[in-house]
């Protein structure tokens, strides 16, 4: 039976290239989404994360399930709700419903999965979803800031995985984890094709945002120009993130201070432009 890492890889190859080309990443990597745009794009992925990382909880004695599960190093939600705060305000929670199609076609994928009889399902989706966040997380933070002005360290929880070191180590052990997951050759198929529909899941989050959003999703040629352009980019902050760990290793402890920065600063500035504060 093959690799469930490699069959994972191969199976979702297509689909993963073609979320990756959506409109809204390519007009995010140019600096064209609104930050209210943005905003509303972070309530499909906390809708996203809270589902399934309490589907992850429910399931974390599960022999299988329990090899991928790294809730103080992956877990996303709590930064979400920072980022949450910090793009739509103090309320943003009110922006929770309605939920939209899409968003609940996702739900509804993972509570299907953790309430059947084979909850192993629920690895394909921490398969798209976080080995996707650790990957790219770094060079889409620093075009968020750099399009908007975001101070350094602001806006951007979700991207930044402060209890993982290596971020291409760790990518490299949870792949090996996958391959540890013993089951049926069967329900191994069947866990490929929960991570397919699981892309299909994401795509159709971002085809939501479609009608807000100028131009035309890229083609297969700007793609690969587009990955190959930013390869050494995301590999320079990984050699930067390595560097900025290690020189923190060889610090004395420090005294824990509050931050100078509220998650809502943001959203008061804006609100006190447009006149609401």
């Amino acid at each position: 039976m093959t690799l469930l890492a490699t069959e994972l890889k191969e199976g979702t190859k297509v689909l993963h290239a073609q979320a990756g080309r959506s409109k809204f990443m390519k007009l995010f990597f140019k600096g064209e989404v609104s930050l209210a745009t943005y905003g509303r794009f972070l309530i499909s992925l906390y809708h996203v994360y809270s589902t399934m990382e309490k589907a992850l909880d429910q399931h974390k004695d599960n022999p299988q399930l329990s090899l991928l599960y790294f809730p103080k190093e992956l877990s996303r939600k709590e930064p979400l709700e920072r980022d949450l705060e910090f793009f739509n305000g103090p309320n943003w929670r009110d922006m929770l419903t309605p939920v939209t199609p899409a968003q609940q076609a996702y739900i509804n994928a993972i509570e299907r999965c953790a309430s059947s009889p084979t909850p192993e399902l629920l690895a394909a989706h921490s398969y798209v979803r976080y080995l996707g966040d650790l990957s790219g997380g770094q060079v889409l933070a620093k075009r968020l800031q750099k399009f908007n002005d975001i101070p350094e360290d602001q806006g951007v929880a979700f991207y930044l995985f402060d209890e993982v070191e290596d971020a291409d180590t760790f990518k490299e052990m949870f792949r090996k984890r996958l391959n540890q997951i013993e089951v049926s050759e069967e329900l191994q198929q069947q866990i490929v094709e929960e991570a397919k529909e699981t892309f299909l899941c994401n795509i159709d989050l971002f085809r939501e945002f479609d009608e807000d959003l100028e131009g035309t999703a890229m083609t297969e040629q700007e793609q690969a120009e587009h990955l190959a352009a930013l390869e050494p980019e995301r590999a320079k902050l990984a050699a930067e993130e390595r560097s900025r760990r290690q020189a923190l290793k060889t610090l004395p402890p420090q005294p824990i201070s509050q931050p100078s920065w509220h998650p809502s600063a943001l959203w008061n500035s804006l609100a006190h432009a447009v006149g609401l504060a």
